[in-house]
Parts: structure tokens; C-alpha cells; sequence
């Protein structure tokens, strides 16, 4: 799913990149909320000696929580990329590997999982050649705004009505085909390859990759609570 330099035009990758910076500023804030607390200045001023201390007051601090959940981010960023390393086959030569959007979402919230899996894109397209540059804020969007944002809200909605695994195996299929959607409709729209064959030619593998990325998200999932580093319960306000 990862789009490769040149198969956007210059409007298309532009105006997803911006889309893409906008809901990720958005994220990284909900997130640095969360992980941060602002010092009273009365509280700087009373255990500190002078103007200096009390000027440095009102800034945020790294909390003991925000310590702990940073930690799992990076946790989660290093089972997702290592897990995207391997490929299972489709048919014809085709072949899916996981995105884990609704993954990280469920473990740590829908703005942190967000931020998750835009670092791991970004490094993909960086050091691995994995998407291109150009079309980085497209596969940002796709996979982290789409795939793992979207997936949450998509997981929680389920939630309501089936059991815990049916709704992250719902979740995550619709997640990658949704993603692919949106990859169709960039491709399609930028005149590369036409709308409908590029459409058809996506949703007919990305069905059946849906279906994988739903295994592996629940088997993950359960791997990763046996390991111990559990889940960060969220809300739609937290991160």
C-alpha cells in the first residue's frame, strides 16, 4: 500500500501532505497533553529561591504517566516495524504485510497510535525506500490518519455491539480497506493509471490483506498483553 515516488501529481501529494501535517500536529499536541503537566508557578515559587525559579514556572514537565506511555509508544513502534518486515503472499506475485494502525490505537490511544505509525512510515521512506518521500504525506494519511485514527473510532463503534476480539478484527480489515480506498482514489485522480482499474486491482488483494492484517492484529495483540506491557486504557480525549 505504500505509494512509491511518482504516482501522485504535484496538487495531490501536496494537498495530502498538508492534511496529513495538519491531523498529526493535532495528534502530537493531544498527545504531549497528555504525557505532560504545567508547573503552578506558586508551586515553583515555593520551593524554589528568587525570580528566577518563579519565571521558569508555567512550563510542562514529563510526568511519571507520560514517562511510562512514551515508553509503550516506542514499544508499540518497535512490534510494528518489526512485523512489517515480513511479507506473506496473495496470488500473482502479490504480497500484503501488516499496517498495524488499529494495533497501536488500541494499546495506546487513537492520537498517540497516529503519531505511532507516522514515525514508522517516515522512517520506512527515509532510510528503507519503502513509499516514497513525495508521496510520504499520502501514505501518512492512508495508514496513520486512516488506518489508525479512523480505525479506532471504527473499533469503538464495534465494541458497542460484538465481543472485544470480533470488534479489533473488524476494525482492522476495514481499516486496510479503507486505506486502500483512499490509495485508489490518489492514484486514480492523479492520471497515472485509471480510476477504476486501479480501484478494482486494490480492493480485490486488499480484501484478502484485510483479512490477514485482522489475524495478526488479534494474535498481537494477545502476544503483547501476555508479554506484560498490557494496554493503556483511553478515552476520546486522551491520547
Amino acid at each position: 500500500m505504500h505509494i512509491p515516488n511518482g504516482f501522485l501529481d504535484p496538487k495531490m501529494s501536496g494537498g495530502l501532505l498538508g492534511m496529513a501535517l495538519g491531523v498529526l500536529g493535532y495528534c502530537l499536541g493531544k498527545v504531549m497533553a497528555a504525557v505532560t503537566s504545567v508547573v503552578p508557578q506558586r508551586v515553583m515559587a515555593a520551593v524554589g529561591n528568587g525570580m528566577a525559579n518563579i519565571q521558569g514556572a508555567g512550563k510542562r514537565v514529563l510526568t511519571k504517566i507520560g514517562e511510562e506511555k512514551l515508553y509503550q509508544m516506542a514499544v508499540v513502534a518497535a512490534w510494528i516495524f518489526s512485523a512489517q518486515m515480513f511479507n506473506f503472499p496473495i496470488n500473482s506475485g502479490t504480497s500484503g504485510h501488516l499496517i498495524g494502525g488499529v494495533f497501536a490505537a488500541v494499546l495506546v490511544g487513537p492520537f498517540a497510535g497516529t503519531v505511532v505509525i507516522s514515525l514508522v512510515l517516515a522512517v520506512q521512506a527515509m532510510f528503507f525506500g519503502d513509499g516514497g518521500l513525495s508521496a510520504l504525506g499520502a501514505n501518512i494519511f492512508n495508514m496513520a490518519v486512516i488506518g489508525s485514527f479512523a480505525g479506532y473510532y471504527v473499533y469503538a463503534g464495534f465494541k458497542k455491539i460484538f465481543p472485544e476480539t470480533v470488534s479489533v478484527a473488524l476494525a482492522a480489515w476495514l481499516s486496510v480497506v479503507l486505506a486502500a480506498l483512499a490509495c485508489s482514489w490518489e492514484i486514480g485522480m492523479s492520471g497515472k493509471i485509471g480510476l477504476h482499474e486501479i480501484t478494482w486491482a486494490m480492493m480485490k488483494v486488499h480484501c484478502v490483506i484485510g483479512v490477514a492484517e485482522a489475524v495478526v492484529t488479534v494474535m498481537m495483540l494477545k502476544l503483547f498483553e501476555k508479554s506484560g506491557s498490557g494496554k493503556i486504557e483511553t478515552t476520546d480525549r486522551e491520547a
